[in-house]
């Protein structure tokens, strides 16, 4: 008997705590935050130097890229599910896994290149970027991109 109130307790105790941040449990990273990675591929278009222009990341719906001066770029129709409204930024980060974009390690912290505000279970389409100039040097290392979705206010 105890432990079934306990276990109550602490189901009411998350529960509240989702309805209060929007219906997402909360945590440090301020918002619900979401992440897919993809394998970099070279560009067809080639440099005068006959290298590849840019590093392409495929994440499904959304695309991204990656140019050796560390300006990118990031595309793709992000959902909204419920009535209420949300704000959601659309980001990426760089950085050097194996195949399949295991056990990587990131060059660079997540940088956000959108900011919408969502509603009524509309489908917005985020376009943006910026750029990372630090990632430079290490351009010709770099394997993998994780998409970010970062989501605050109602995100069901």
């Amino acid at each position: 008997m105890i432990v079934h109130l306990h276990r109550t307790i602490a189901s009411t105790m998350v529960l509240c705590a989702a309805l209060l941040t929007g219906g997402a449990y909360a945590d440090d990273r301020q918002g619900d935050v979401q992440g897919q990675t993809a394998m970099a591929r070279p560009s067809s278009m080639l440099t005068a130097a006959g290298k590849p222009d840019r590093l392409e990341f495929d994440f499904g719906g959304t695309k991204a890229w990656l140019r050796e001066k560390g300006d990118w770029h990031i595309e793709g129709p992000i959902p909204h599910q419920g009535l209420f409204c949300a704000t959601r930024e659309l980001g990426v980060r760089f950085g050097v896994g194996n195949p399949g974009c295991t056990k990587v390690q990131w060059l660079s912290e997540v940088d956000y290149g959108t900011l919408q505000k969502q509603c009524n279970n509309a489908t917005a389409l985020h376009n943006g970027g910026g750029s990372l100039p630090n990632l430079e040097p290490d351009f010709n290392r770099i394997t993998c991109a994780e998409r970010v979705i970062k989501c605050s206010g109602h995100c069901d």
